[in-house]
């Protein structure tokens, strides 16, 4: 056994240094053949990887040669840095690990959404890492920290045996070797866009991905962000447009003031629109009976199958995403540092306070940060929500929002502005048959896909309940109110165009309900255009932007696109030469939650292991209390009462309890609450003075009905 043992350990060993000798010789004498021929198999790779088929790769390496050279040749434009590297070895492992992992991490994301993986998503995996077990399960997760962890190993291991360059780099020369292969990519690239073999601009993220390849459209998206300057941009452009507007029209008088809310609805859509598909009944009757009865009409959204928040992006500001680089997240890259005019901004000047809810986490897309930077006074995210019911994904059901957009209603005397986002509709969707489903659908092949869309019917007929729910609420409030509901994007199963009757992904349904009368019209709109139409319909013409829609969005489309994104870039990169130079919006003070978190009162029970009651306000399952600045393990009992096991407990400790989510992300906390004993009764004491109150008052009824009698 011993002399097998010896065996296979020297075997192995003549192989490391055989494969070890190989290396070393061919990064000396061979290394730019190396080096090509490492670019264009982690590229096929990473292609076969990303049309989840080793056959598709190869097709697209021979159906787009020159399209799959360039996202070759970008590989080994990063691949040149190790010329200069006594480890080359190591270096160029270290290079392609990561481009694997983004081909990987692309793979997985498609397998999720529609949208493929792109430089932007790097900066929401805070807000992923929140979510991920939605999506995966625990073994799924294992699997990857495991898989993270040999790399890493793998990675260390090569760093000191790998072999080095045995001969000194000359860097001058290397440097111009760099330069060279860099002119000929980008050259290469160049000419492929030239030739529109290759585009700058993306229109469908995922159909540009598959005719560009991943490593080409992830690139641009990591360098092409924000809003490009326009050619003809300028302080005249800029004046020109404004003045030209401010002629036709100045601040109007509001014909009315009603409270206004926009309900964005997560992944909602009517399951009627697809072809082929039968139920067996209708998901969504109140939300067509809505469509029906009220101005209603299709909504242009920017994105399909996942990124809410872009849709949010264009509904609140008014600007076209089109204009930013391909798959940005404007709240991410741009609204987390800088205000931007928005209907709230715009609604502040007729008198309204602004509320945003959401029956998610507050730190999702930066929304905590960016709420403040469009004029939101409140914020009332499920951290200081009371729900207890959830779908079976984990997400909150959405008909416990119509008492917090009710309360947010009645939180002031003045007119309201509410911005409520939805969650129940959110992905995944389960593709086991486990849950008793209550619409069945039949017309598709696949089980695990029929299983999703009976599941998707399940929450959006859930939904549908929700909005007649918060309709008849409304209509009961007594204030005149408009309400307008959308689907932000369509849920991500991959369907296309022709699985539509409309025939277009990007388009979801609108209906404007109200209690009195309004003068809208059935059209199809752009999101960026919804603030117009709604604020439009009441006279309401507040900020440049709103006002430009509003008079030219029926102009020919090239010129009002320019003007458009001329305000847009001004606004948001310029120098804001539409007011005068200076930004006009200041960030709020963005309070979370409607109403203040208090303690009142902290009470020991006086048992072995110092159970400590803290009574008070508004507290919910995301309440943590905290003593002396140190957190304590919390239990929630109920919206007043918080229960904590603390020994310890003396004359001065001092009390706060937080609101914070699972990352502990602290959204508020309360005023301190110092522990005085003189001042607190233990419970038993209480309870024994509730009882000696109550024979006393007993006692007194008694000897009264005897006087009486």
């Amino acid at each position: 056994m011993k002399e097998k043992v010896k065996k296979y350990i020297g075997t192995a060993k003549e192989k490391y240094h055989s494969a070890r000798a190989f290396f070393s010789k061919t990064y000396n004498k061979h290394i730019i053949y190396m080096y090509v021929v490492t670019a264009l198999l982690i590229n096929l790779v990473i292609e076969m990887l990303a049309r989840k088929s080793f056959l598709k790769g190869i097709y697209f390496l021979i159906g787009n040669p020159y399209v799959f050279i360039c996202n070759a040749m970008i590989i080994l434009m990063t691949l040149s840095f190790t010329f200069l590297m006594k480890r080359r070895f190591f270096g160029m492992t270290l290079i392609s690990v990561i481009w694997i992992i983004l081909g990987i991490s692309n793979g997985v994301l498609l397998s999720n959404r529609v949208t493929p993986f792109t430089a932007v998503d790097l900066m929401l995996i805070d807000s992923a890492l929140g979510v991920i077990n939605k999506y995966f399960s625990t073994f799924q997760i294992v699997l990857v920290v495991i898989a993270l962890i040999l790399a890493i190993v793998g990675l260390v291991v090569m760093f000191f045996k790998a072999p080095k360059v045995n001969h000194k780099i000359k860097y001058a020369r290397n440097i111009i070797g760099i330069a060279v292969i860099w002119a000929i990519g980008l050259g290469t690239i160049n000419l492929g866009v030239a030739s529109e073999l290759l585009s700058m601009k993306f229109g469908e993220l995922r159909v540009s991905y598959y005719d560009y390849g991943f490593v080409y459209c992830f690139s641009n998206s990591l360098i092409n962000t924000g809003i490009d300057k326009p050619n003809s941009y300028s302080g005249e452009t800029i004046e020109k447009i404004v003045k030209d507007d401010d002629d036709k029209t100045t601040l109007k008088k509001a014909k009315k003031k009603p409270n206004i809310i926009f309900l964005q609805l997560e992944s909602f859509f009517d399951m009627n629109n697809l072809k082929n598909v039968k139920l067996s009944k209708n998901p969504v009757p109140y939300f067509e009976k809505l469509m029906k009865n009220y101005p209603s009409g299709y909504l242009n959204v920017p994105i399909v199958g996942a990124g809410t928040v872009n849709t949010e992006f264009e509904v609140m500001t008014g600007i076209n995403l089109d204009f930013f680089g391909p798959g940005e997240y404007p709240f991410k890259t741009k609204l987390v540092d800088t205000t931007s005019e928005s209907i709230c901004y715009n609604l502040k000047e007729y008198g309204y306070s602004c509320h945003a809810i959401h029956n998610n986490t507050a730190t999702f897309y930066g929304r905590n940060v960016v709420f403040s930077n469009l004029g939101y006074d409140t914020f009332q995210s499920i951290e200081n929500m009371y729900i207890d019911d959830f779908t079976p994904m984990g997400w909150a059901k959405d008909y416990f929002l119509t008492d917090y957009i009710m309360q947010a209603l009645k939180s002031t005397k003045k007119q309201d502005f509410i911005y409520t986002i939805s969650v129940q509709g959110h992905g995944s969707y389960p593709t086991s048959g486990d849950y008793d489903y209550p619409i069945k659908v039949s017309g598709v092949d696949d089980e695990d896909v029929t299983n999703q869309y009976q599941y998707y019917a399940w929450q959006t007929n859930e939904m549908d309940k929700f909005l007649r729910k918060l309709t008849k609420a409304l209509k009961n409030f007594g204030e005149d109110t408009i309400l307008v509901m959308y689907g932000d994007h369509l849920p991500s199963f991959g369907i296309s165009g022709e699985d539509l009757v409309n025939g277009d992904v990007y388009q979801t349904q609108y209906a404007i309900w109200s209690n009195f009368k309004t003068n809208y019209t059935n059209e199809d709109i752009e999101a960026y255009q919804l603030e117009s139409k709604i604020l439009g319909g009441l006279n309401m013409n507040s900020g440049k932007i709103n006002n430009y829609t509003q008079l030219h969005k029926n102009d020919d489309d090239e010129t009002y696109q320019e003007g458009l994104k001329n305000l847009s870039y001004d606004l948001l990169y310029g120098d804001n030469y539409a007011a005068n130079g200076e930004n006009p919006y200041k960030p709020t003070d963005l309070k979370f939650g409607l109403h203040d978190v208090k303690v009142s009162s902290v009470t020991p029970i006086g048992d072995d292991v110092g159970t400590v009651y803290i009574y008070g306000n508004y507290f919910t399952s995301y309440s943590k209390v905290y003593i002396n600045d140190e957190k304590q393990k919390t239990v929630y009992i109920d919206p007043n009462t918080l229960m904590i096991v603390y020994p310890d407990l003396k004359d001065g400790d001092s009390f706060s309890v937080y609101q914070q989510n699972s990352d502990e992300h602290v959204l508020s906390k309360t005023e301190p609450f110092v522990y005085n004993q003189e001042e607190m009764q233990p419970s038993s004491t209480k309870a024994q003075t509730t009882k000696d109150k109550s024979k006393k008052t007993k006692s007194k009824s008694s000897k009264k009905k005897k006087k009486e009698k």
